[in-house]
């Protein structure tokens, strides 16, 4: 009878996939790599550190707060519809026709029963008031209500309240004479009592209108704009406006249309107002003591690439690489996004296992507690010398970069399908000409692309197998990176990226994305690359043998002790052989 191992059942396997014990070699290759660009990345700051985060600098410290105290934070829609469920009231996005929207809405009367009586003409659902008004029909053969025509009709109303009334005169119905002739076509569908309510209430409406003048055609700007508004915006509209009426205070009147105004939504319908959001700028801002914070970081982030004190120096970098990108989102780049994925994840693994510092002092405290329990090195102290102990958390942490990785290059290859320079293959041409990144601006590539592309077939060959290449990579690794295909998926993967740094001048995001790629490389690979093998396994050639260097220990003598010990932790090579003296 076969009795099922754990391994074997379902859940054993999603045990061994997330929380299988790795060597931690690969996520410590990995922070030597990331800090060092890290560190490259914040030291070329150093050159305009007031420039990019001062109080005055290009996005200016009162920019910065205002948008992480108040940006918008949205509530998403409660069911899947095309409607607009937003029940904030919706402005124009230009800044001209926003300014004379705003000016119209500050010029409305703060009483509410004044406010309903000049609105009436658009309030068609009665929000402004609760007593029954006579409804605008629909036109028949046309989808737009008589007050869409009504909103073009009081346009050519002039400010003049003796001549407006004079323009209205002809609206009103003579019952005895049964004028209706000066009557606009749409609204001859009104009974008399509805015309004259129409009359009374275009003058009304057209009492709040701005004039024209001959910089800004204001007038017809807010009739546009509310002619525009569908059936919701419009009632949303006037909710606010009925909302913010007396007795709103005039202050707290003004504060929610300034924020209305700014960020384009109605701060009572947000799930919270601003980020929060942490960076060391938002709080030094005077160059000097900048400085001194900014070289604090740069020592704390070079901590960090040496492995010295990792679990404390992997969070103080990742918080101040995060804290400069707070402060100046305008510097955020794709770089800084794959920066920032790599140190959460060298946060959760214990990066600094192996390759550090810290591993050193390991080391060196492993042989002084062997020396004292045993006066030699116990197999215990021997086993953790010869490699780093296997880590769940560090094998977890390369699990979820793998992982994540593949969710990137996924998203990246199926967003590139719906663009049509993809599929004509122009994407890969437009690449390697595009002055933004390239080298074009340099004769020699200029001449060299001029050249290499003269022939048609070359430049299809060259433009189409770069595009199926690409689309390869980042659409099939997802996939085969898990299968025997693995190492050449990431000879791919390298060489896709090396072709990004040199021919789109992006450097520090390739090499970042190559570090990604070194996730799938197994610890003892990478420490064998490194130190080399003592032994082999018949299919590679063995290390020569290298003779060991004696070290004489007298373990009772703690001068002795001490420098034993400090010669095996730096014995990376494993040449020290402790002798008993």
């Amino acid at each position: 009878m076969n009795v099922p191992t754990p391994l074997s059942t379902a859940w054993g396997r999603f045990l061994g996939f997330w929380f299988n014990p790795t060597d931690p070699t690969t996520m410590a290759f990995l922070r030597i790599v990331t800090g060092s660009l890290v560190l490259y990345v914040h030291l070329v700051y150093t050159f305009d550190l007031s420039a990019f985060f001062g109080r005055d600098g290009w996005y200016d410290l009162g920019t910065a707060n205002r948008q992480r105290w108040e940006e918008p934070t949205r509530m998403p829609p409660p069911v899947w519809e095309h409607e607009d469920f937003s029940r904030s009231a919706a402005f124009p996005d230009t800044d001209g026709a926003r300014q004379a929207v705003f000016a119209w809405v500050r010029g409305l009367p703060a009483d509410r029963a004044e406010l309903a009586k000049k609105l009436r003409l658009i309030d068609e659902n009665g929000i402004l008031t609760t007593t029954n008004r006579p409804q605008y029909p629909q036109i028949p053969g046309n989808n737009l209500s008589l007050s869409w025509y009504a909103l073009e009709y009081v346009y050519h109303l002039s400010p003049n309240a003796k001549e407006r009334e004079a323009m209205l005169a002809p609206l009103t119905r003579d019952p005895a004479k049964g004028k209706t002739d000066l009557l606009p076509p749409q609204f001859r569908v009104l009974s008399t009592d509805a015309v004259t309510a129409l009359a009374r209430d275009l003058d009304e409406f057209a009492s709040t209108l701005p004039p024209d003048t001959k910089e800004a055609n204001e007038r017809r700007v807010v009739v546009t704009y509310l002619q525009f508004l569908g059936p919701t915006l419009r009632d949303n509209l006037l909710e606010f406006l009925r909302d913010n009426a007396d007795p709103v205070p005039a202050f707290e009147r003004e504060r929610r249309i300034r924020y209305v105004e700014r960020w384009g939504y109605e701060e009572r319908y947000l799930q919270r107002p601003g980020n929060p959001v942490f960076s060391i700028w938002f709080h030094v801002t005077e160059p000097g003591e900048m400085m001194v914070v900014h070289v604090g970081v740069l020592v704390v982030m070079a901590m960090f690439t040496l492995g010295l004190f990792t679990r404390v120096t992997s969070v103080l970098t990742w918080l101040a690489a995060v804290g400069y990108l707070h402060r100046d989102p305008q510097v955020l780049f794709g770089q800084d996004t794959m920066m920032n994925i790599l140190l959460i994840y060298l946060m959760i693994a214990n990066s600094g296992a192996a390759l550090s510092l810290d591993r050193v002092i390991a080391r060196y405290r492993a042989t002084r507690a062997s020396l004292a329990r045993s006066g030699g090195i116990d197999a215990t102290c021997a086993a953790f010398l010869a490699a780093p102990p296997r880590s769940v958390a560090s094998g977890f942490a390369q699990r979820l970069l793998q992982v994540h990785f593949c969710f990137i290059y996924m998203a990246s290859g199926l967003s590139k399908l719906k663009g049509g320079t993809w599929w004509s293959t122009d994407a890969m041409w437009l690449t390697l000409v595009n002055p933004e990144f390239t080298m074009i601006h340099f004769d020699w590539y200029e001449n060299l692309i001029r050249w290499a592309f003269s022939s048609r077939p070359v430049y299809s060959v060259v433009a189409s197998g770069g595009v199926l290449f690409t689309l390869f990579m980042e659409i099939g690794l997802p996939f085969l990176v898990w299968t025997r295909l693995r190492p050449y998926m990431l000879i791919g993967g390298f060489l896709l990226h090396f072709g990004i740094g040199v021919f789109m001048g992006l450097l520090v995001f390739s090499l970042l994305m190559m570090t990604m790629l070194c996730s799938y490389l197994p610890g003892e690979v990478i420490r064998d690359q490194l130190f080399g093998k003592e032994n082999g396994n018949g299919n590679e050639k063995k290390k020569k043998p290298e003779e060991k260097k004696k070290v004489t220990v007298n373990p009772a003598d703690s001068k002795s002790a001490h420098a034993a010990a400090m010669a095996v932790a730096l014995d990376t090579s494993g040449r020290v052989e402790l002798v008993r003296g």
